[in-house]
């Protein structure tokens, strides 16, 4: 083989190798994952959000039972100090015979500043009320919705004839 033949074929070989690599360019795919990779990838995604969504409805149970025992501490509480009410009400009662003129006047210095309300208030901050008629007497808290005379409010009442009987 001559030089000028071997040199003309090593050119050709270039130029057939430059040709194939300037060529047009195959995107390679992503293969894509496998059924069960798919699967369990949704199933993941699931949990996450189903784990989420239940630590806000279990937020949502805990916010709602802190509420209700609020609310029932402070029924408690303003049962309890209604029936000390009641009981100087009722001795009061017993000694003069009939009731004060202004009876939340007479009970306020009797009261503890156990609470962030004034003196008179309930444990929702709302105004006692001392109600009477011929029969007996009966302190009433307006309750939680702060509104007087209808179903959620307290009151501790005593009847006349029962003070006078037990002397």
């Amino acid at each position: 083989m001559s030089s000028g033949n071997l040199n003309d074929r090593i050119e050709e070989y270039r130029r057939d190798w430059d040709a194939a690599s300037a060529g047009p360019v195959k995107k390679r795919r992503i293969p894509k994952p496998a059924r069960p990779v798919q699967m369990a990838s949704f199933v993941l995604l699931a949990m996450c959000s189903l784990l989420v969504g239940a630590n806000k409805l279990v937020d949502h149970w805990r916010r709602q039972l802190q509420n209700a025992t609020q609310r029932e501490i402070c029924r408690v509480k303003t049962e309890l100090e209604m029936s000390a009410q009641l009981r100087l009400l009722r001795q009061y009662y017993l000694s003069n015979a009939a009731l004060p003129k202004d009876p939340m006047g007479y009970l306020r210095p009797f009261l503890k500043d156990n609470k962030p309300f004034p003196r008179g208030c309930d444990f929702w901050g709302h105004q006692y009320r001392v109600d009477s008629d011929p029969d007996g007497f009966a302190i009433r808290s307006a309750g939680p919705n702060g509104k007087m005379d209808d179903r959620d409010d307290l009151v501790a009442g005593v009847k006349i004839k029962e003070i006078t009987n037990r002397i």
